[in-house]
């Protein structure tokens, strides 16, 4: 064989191996496409104190109640899961309970771990856009909304819950096009409030999810201190809540 032929025939098989490469790339890129149909690079939490709660006199952490370590909150665990999946790092920050408005209330800047228990949970009736314009303005992609257990059973009003709600999540549908995972009740019951949910879910199952977490409570090994999740509750949380994005992902959008 010719020296040039040997180079031809070398260039061949560099050529050849190069595609299969390309395509073994290619194909790994479609497998860790994140989370299927769904963009994940900016996640937004919005909870109560299961999700966030500042250091206090009984609570010195600034992380889900009552998680043993920040790492083992629902939001971290669902964030590392999310972050498995789809190999991007995402972006953490909770609000800094130093920071205060002039009424005492925390403010929430920047953050994207943000308690409302009283920014919409227990001030539904009231809410507006401007308490969450940061977080509305920096166009999450997903939102996981959990709340519930601080709504005033003895004031509750259906009709104005379900109204604020559907302002609260077409503001985030309407500034990115966000997905929305709306968690039932954690701790205890309330088929009520369930039920709205499900109802302002079942409006758009294109960028809306009920997430029921009814499961969770029932078994009193997932019980910590102060009558919230611990750390066997958070996982809990945290996996019923990926579970139902890896779902929402890879289904058929509906017609």
């Amino acid at each position: 064989m010719t020296h040039a032929a040997v180079l031809q025939r070398g260039r061949v098989q560099i050529l050849a191996a190069s595609l299969v490469l390309w395509g073994l790339g290619c194909y790994g890129q479609a497998e860790d496409a994140p989370l299927g149909r769904m963009k994940a690079d900016r996640v937004l939490f919005l909870g109560n104190s299961i999700c966030l709660v500042p250091p206090g006199p009984n609570w010195p952490n600034n992380w889900g109640l009552t998680a043993s370590a920040l790492d083992k909150d629902y939001v971290h665990l669902l964030a590392k899961a999310i972050e498995a999946r789809t190999g991007n790092k995402l972006r953490l920050v909770a609000t800094d309970p130093a920071v205060k408005n002039p009424d005492g209330s925390i403010v929430t800047g920047n953050a994207n771990i943000v308690n409302i228990a009283d920014i919409f949970e227990r001030q539904y009736a009231t809410y507006s856009a401007a308490r969450l314009q940061q977080q509305i303005d920096w166009k999450p992609d997903v939102v996981v909304l959990q709340f519930g257990e601080n709504i005033p059973p003895q004031t509750f009003d259906a009709v104005v819950f379900k109204k604020s709600l559907k302002q609260l999540v077409a503001d985030f549908q309407n500034s990115g096009n966000a997905n929305i995972f709306m968690t039932g009740y954690i701790l205890g019951s309330n088929a009520v409030v369930d039920d709205v949910k499900r109802q302002v879910c079942a409006e758009d199952k294109t960028h809306r999810v009920f997430v029921d977490l009814s499961r969770v409570w029932p078994d009193p090994a997932t019980h910590g201190e102060f009558g919230h999740p611990n750390d066997k509750g958070m996982a809990m949380v945290a996996d019923l809540l990926f579970r139902a994005m890896a779902a929402h992902s890879t289904s058929e959008p509906p017609r």
